[in-house]
């Protein structure tokens, strides 16, 4: 049979992300000529202002009624998504889950964390790989979880074996032990979380019971992926049914901010590897009312957004040659919200491809205790997009193809080849006065001293920005986001 991989990328909502692994059993080869998607190549020429926003003026008058009319449209159908999500969402709190818990005898082993965490320099050097992938020629807003990414690819790179492993290892920068060693230690760290910032993951792998006759789980894949990412095995017949049950976990594991990963099971699916994360975090100091005010962000040089802004001083400045920026803690101050603009003459595109791990990780470091006058403005926006492309992009390539995939070290007596069939990632991030929520789904498809005061900094995000949720200590990218233009909000020419 043929295969072709899918390539979705459909913006839908912000604060959390899942990472669906689906591997399909395949009989002949996969076929690699998947559909390219079109996507139009329009340079980003927007110019990043620094200074107070001010009223564009008689760009009012300019307003044409088919504006009016395409802005009323687009309300309305973002009116019917969301009564759709919420009837989404309430649906599957009645689901009843008929699985069959496979790892109900398989105890965890005693795995003790490591007690001092090194910087996670890997997942930076991925992050910014997979920023430049997935906004390349891109004219939408991105969002993206690296850490759930990595713990879907960490349970499935648990299956795999020579090349096909040896791939994996390249494009995450780490070995199967030492991920799973490391994303273990870090999940311990999160049960010291207070009440006010909360950062939830959750790990499940789910089997088609249909397949048991001819592909055996190996025991040790299991008890790995039980030891380090606390995941059970449960088998289900993979029908519509299903296929709402796992939508139902999804929907409960990310404070149903996603209330759905799976649209539809293929006919030779065998398996999901499933990462849900849900952050809820409220401001360190939250906003007063005085404090948000109207304001506006410039998605180019000839459009505008009225936005509410969001005014503050905040106490941590960040800068490089090309780029500005700062953090906002919340009240675990070990997270924080933190925003980058590129300089006057700098476009966030050419930022972004020119930007690397190195440079990344020494504007990290460059963070100062100084006040920085900031302005953010409130904003919600969702993602959803299938990674199995951009995987192959940055060399991950055998896992897709029936010819070469190995996962010897997940599956046995199998009579067909196993490979990663989709990569489903769905993010949504809310940011507001009160703080911010955020949610991600991964899905991984298996198929058949004193000093003088300086001048205070002023960074106001009123054009295209990169933001990020990260863990300060460890400098952990939980959320890596592009905002091209505020979501919901009309776009005027002027």
């Amino acid at each position: 049979m043929n295969k072709k991989t899918k390539i979705i990328r459909v913006i839908l909502l912000s604060i959390s992300l899942f990472l669906l692994l689906n591997i399909a059993a395949c009989t002949k080869k996969n076929d690699s000529s998947s559909s390219a998607s079109k996507e139009t190549d329009k340079q980003e020429n927007a110019d990043n202002n620094t200074e107070d926003s001010e009223d564009p003026g008689n760009s009012e008058d300019t307003r044409e009624s088919e504006d009016t009319r395409d802005s009323e449209d687009k309300d309305s159908k973002l009116s019917d998504s969301d009564q759709t999500q919420d009837d989404t969402r309430q649906a599957n709190k009645n689901v009843k889950d008929t699985s069959t818990d496979l790892m109900a005898d398989v105890k965890a082993q005693d795995i003790q964390p490591d007690s001092d965490l090194p910087k996670a320099d890997f997942m930076q050097k991925f992050s910014v790989e997979m920023l430049q992938n997935l906004t390349k020629d891109s004219e939408e807003n991105v969002l993206f979880s690296p850490l759930s990414i990595y713990y879907a690819l960490g349970m499935t790179q648990n299956a795999a074996a020579n090349n096909t492993l040896q791939q994996m290892t390249d494009v995450l920068h780490s070995d199967s032990a030492t991920l799973n060693q490391y994303l273990f230690s870090y999940n311990s760290l999160l049960n010291q979380q207070d009440e006010k910032v909360k950062l939830n993951l959750a790990n499940s792998i789910w089997f088609n019971e249909e397949k048991a006759d001819r592909i055996q789980v190996k025991p040790d894949f299991l008890q790995t992926n039980a030891d380090y990412y606390n995941a059970a095995l449960r088998e289900l017949k993979f029908d519509d049914a299903g296929k709402d049950i796992i939508n139902a976990w999804v929907n409960q594991n990310t404070n149903e901010m996603i209330p759905e990963i799976i649209d539809k099971i293929p006919e030779d699916a065998v398996m999901y590897l499933i990462n849900a994360l849900a952050f809820e975090g409220e401001w360190q100091v939250k906003y007063e009312e005085e404090d948000v005010e109207q304001g506006y962000f410039y998605p180019s040089e000839n459009t505008y957004q009225e936005v509410q802004m969001m005014n503050s001083e905040e106490n941590y400045y960040l800068a490089d040659e090309y780029a500005q920026g700062f953090l906002k803690p919340y009240k675990n101050p070990r997270y924080a919200f933190m925003a980058i603009l590129p300089n006057y003459g700098v476009t966030l595109a050419d930022y972004i491809e020119n930007l690397d791990a190195d440079a990344f990780t020494k504007l990290l470091d460059s963070v100062s205790e100084e006040p920085v006058l900031v302005g953010i403005p409130q904003f919600k926006t969702e993602y959803s997009t299938e990674l199995s492309k951009n995987l192959k992009t940055l060399g991950m390539t055998d896992a897709f193809d029936a010819d070469y995939s190995d996962f010897s070290n997940g599956f046995e007596n199998v009579d067909s080849s196993i490979v990663i069939d989709r990569i489903l990632h769905k993010t949504f991030l809310e940011v507001d006065a009160e703080g911010t929520k955020a949610a991600a789904v991964t899905a991984v498809g298996i198929d058949e001293t004193a000093m003088e005061i300086p001048e205070e900094k002023t960074v106001y995000l009123t054009n295209p920005f990169l933001y990020f949720i990260i863990d300060t200590e460890l400098q952990v990218p939980i959320f890596v986001g592009q905002m091209l233009e505020i979501d919901d909000v009309e776009v005027v020419s002027y």
